[in-house]
């Protein structure tokens, strides 16, 4: 217990930047989000059933705090097949101002075309819907009056797009591998955050503008190895997320013709595609034959240049309670 509340704490410490990794959705999709206890050294094999509730914290953007209370499901239909289910409930606080509400949905369905003692071959996918409001204004604000100003991304509980999620996750012994992908299939982001309303504000001129951003896919590779230490069962790994286009927003016109009566245009935003590498960490403590306290963070070692999907993070750590059934 002591190793896995200093893991925790050591994440409170990271002062790097990262892509959250939870944020995007398929990183932590169905098996890939979680801790393999079924090896050959690091216990015996489990209900199928679980249930889950995670509290984390992250920094973001410009010091933005955001704080999630995430319950998940999921259901061993067959030795198999499983679905999963989680939805968070996201709390953003920042100097512009702060925003609550329910994220994203994610759904996966999971399958083991091969399930061995040592070995085990799971498929994944699924979707993430977007249940999570994508135009916040800070709370003291109710319309959009002369004084209206909208808050960017990092604020908001929601990526407001449609989501497929795809993955192939490999275990052989302690080691476990994964690719994934996630597709866009549609976009509906309606965050309305550009500087000119809040022109004259220092701090709002450091966030990046995302009017409309439509966000482009994501490429997935994680590695991961199981150190189990008494008890305690340690998954330390490394998250590869490939952002394989650029992103895009409105923007104002600068040359409008004068017959046009639309003043923005849409423009790719240079800067956003890239890598992200993390060193991540997940951690697992018995208190039973069913209950188990969880533990999660990451760092980061490489970054994108540019984020405008507000899914920046100077730190990420999270801390929960599992039930198997």
């Amino acid at each position: 217990m002591r190793i896995l509340t200093t893991a925790f704490l050591l994440a409170l410490s990271t002062r790097l930047i990262a892509q959250g990794c939870s944020d995007a959705g398929v990183c932590s999709a169905g098996p890939m989000g979680q801790i393999n206890t079924t090896t050959d050294s690091t216990g015996a094999d489990e209900p199928r059933h679980f249930a889950r509730l995670q509290f984390s914290y992250a920094i973001g953007e410009q010091g933005v705090t955001i704080v999630q209370v995430q319950p998940e499901i999921g259901f061993g239909l067959t030795k198999r097949f499983g679905i999963q289910l989680k939805v968070p409930y996201v709390s953003t606080s920042g100097n512009l101002g702060e925003n609550s509400g329910i994220g994203d949905l994610v759904f996966t369905t999971s399958y083991a075309f091969m399930d061995q003692r040592e070995r085990k071959l799971t498929g994944i996918a699924g979707l993430r819907v977007p249940t999570g409001e994508t135009s916040p204004q800070p709370l003291e604000q109710t319309s959009f009056g002369a004084d209206f100003k909208p808050l960017p991304m990092p604020y908001q509980p929601g990526l407001g797009t449609l989501d497929l999620l795809l993955g192939v996750q490999y275990r052989i012994k302690r080691w476990t591998g994964a690719l994934a992908y996630q597709h866009v299939l549609s976009q509906g982001n309606e965050n309305l955050f550009y500087h000119e309303p809040w022109d004259g504000d220092a701090d709002a001129l450091k966030y990046f503008e995302s009017a409309y951003l439509e966000r482009a896919n994501d490429a997935v590779a994680r590695v991961q190895y199981a150190l189990p230490i008494g008890k305690l069962a340690l998954q330390p790994g490394l998250l590869a997320i490939y952002h394989l286009g650029l992103d895009s927003r409105l923007e104002v016109d600068q040359t409008p013709d004068p017959w046009d009566l639309e003043p923005f245009v849409r423009r790719d935003i240079e800067g956003s595609d890239g890598l992200t590498l993390n060193i991540t960490a997940d951690a697992r403590y018995p208190l039973g034959d069913r209950w188990s306290i969880e533990g999660t963070f990451g760092s980061p070692v490489v970054t994108r240049r540019v984020r405008p999907d507000g899914l920046t993070r100077s730190l990420v750590a999270g801390l929960g309670v599992r039930f198997a059934f």
